[in-house]
């Protein structure tokens, strides 16, 4: 076994995904590919396994089956299972309502969920040439299953938040068995030893950032109005219905100017999330999804990037956010954005529709705290998560996992 750190060009390391491709909008698999490709770079041999699926929420078959390169990385696709939503979907709205499920309705729940019985095939034909079989999310039957086929041999990215789903007795018992696992923050690893057990393997590693200067600084909405800049899926699963309501209370009660606006970046349409009135107000303002460039732009010249969510294992774009210099404003019930915050010092928390108005208040009030919190930001973000950074952490908790799967991990620098 590796006793003094990991020789990357001798790793072989699988990848697996219920979904991926280039541009792929989500944190799970930004993250996971990311790390796949930085692994590669250091002499790593690296698979990505994953479905045909595309859209994650029809999970229909959009790409062929099959073998590509993509971006440098070896690809490897295989046709989702055909599903039985009527035994999926009762099921699904009663974890979301936080109503129990018996360990059966656990299973079929897993069963019908996204699953590929080609690619559980083919990490049994082959996973044993590869070191680690590393899975992500923890919530899909691509990672459930996928997993335990080899879990002496798998680890998980798990993504984990504290909602109904990882309170499943399935889920712990994934997570007992696998061989460890690659967090994204000290919250997280935290919550899954209170769940699942203190003596779970594993340590935080994250996910790595570069700057590179802009192409063009168009100040894009700024010269008009000042704004908050929402950057994500407009779905109530992300709370955006609670900041949308927090923002139109705040500006009905004179907390904010009447020219300040909110901007809304990504895809979903205010119907999902249930107010279609705010589509008729000329202070909130969805652009759909935008390009890097403009992503960056908008980022740049906000006033605060908005995580109104209470369920995030770490928060790429707050890590964007800050590397632009712009402050976040965070909810308060969110142990990892909070704990980013202030580990970073780069902006506020909110809880209340009170407490919302008075964060952006003394944020669009006072630029020199905007411009502290922005440079705290971007110091934590160069510091704590360069490729460097989280690769020599990657590198640790490869070797903790190959040497000695079932020992207490080490906690590492991010823990306190």
């Amino acid at each position: 076994m590796l006793r003094e750190g990991v020789l990357f060009s001798k790793l072989r390391l699988a990848f697996v995904l219920p979904r991926y491709y280039a541009d792929v909008v989500g944190g799970a698999e930004t993250l996971t590919g990311n790390l796949a490709l930085q692994a590669q770079a250091r002499g790593a041999a690296v698979e990505i396994w994953t479905t045909c699926a595309r859209d994650n929420r029809t999970w229909a078959n959009a790409f062929p089956a099959g073998t590509s390169d993509e971006g440098g990385l070896t690809v490897r696709r295989f046709s989702v299972d055909e599903r039985d939503l009527e035994k999926w979907i009762p099921r699904q709205i009663q974890l979301s309502e936080g109503m129990p499920l018996s360990v059966h309705d656990q299973f079929i729940w897993m069963e019908e969920g996204v699953n590929s019985r080609d690619l559980y095939n083919y990490i049994q034909k082959n996973g044993e040439s590869f070191d680690l079989l590393i899975f992500a999310p923890y919530l899909f039957g691509t990672t459930f299953w996928g997993s335990l086929v080899y879990p002496e041999r798998s680890a998980l990215i798990p993504c984990l938040h504290d909602e109904p789903n990882a309170y499943l007795e399935v889920i712990a018992s994934m997570f007992r068995q696998v061989r460890g696992c690659f967090f994204n923050c000290n919250a997280e690893m935290q919550l899954a030893r209170s769940l699942y057990g203190s003596q779970i393997p594993g340590g935080i590693v994250g996910m790595g950032f570069e700057q590179s200067e802009l192409t063009s600084h168009t100040p894009y909405f700024s010269e008009e109005f000042p704004y908050l800049l929402y950057l994500g899926r407009m779905e109530t699963g992300k709370n955006v219905h609670t900041m949308l309501d927090y923002f139109v209370e705040s500006k009905e009660r004179g907390a904010l100017p009447e020219e300040f606006h909110i901007v809304i970046a990504g895809a979903g349409s205010f119907e999902d999330l249930q107010r279609p009135q705010y589509q008729e107000r000329s202070d909130v303002i969805a652009v759909g999804r935008v390009n890097e460039e403009d992503k960056r732009a908008l980022l740049k010249h906000a006033i605060a990037l908005v995580q109104p969510s209470v369920m995030e294992s770490f928060c790429i774009v707050m890590m964007e956010g800050w590397l632009e210099g712009t402050p976040a404003l965070v909810h308060e019930n969110c142990d990892v954005t909070k704990h980013h915050i202030h580990q970073a010092e780069g902006g506020l928390t909110f809880r209340s529709s009170e407490s919302f108005g008075e964060a952006v208040g003394r944020l669009f009030d006072d630029s020199q705290l905007r411009q502290k919190f922005g440079a705290a930001g971007r110091r934590y973000v160069e510091e704590v998560f360069s490729w460097e950074a989280v690769m020599e952490r990657f590198d640790e908790v490869v070797s903790q996992l190959l040497n000695d799967s079932k020992s207490p991990s080490a906690v590492n620098t991010l823990s306190s």
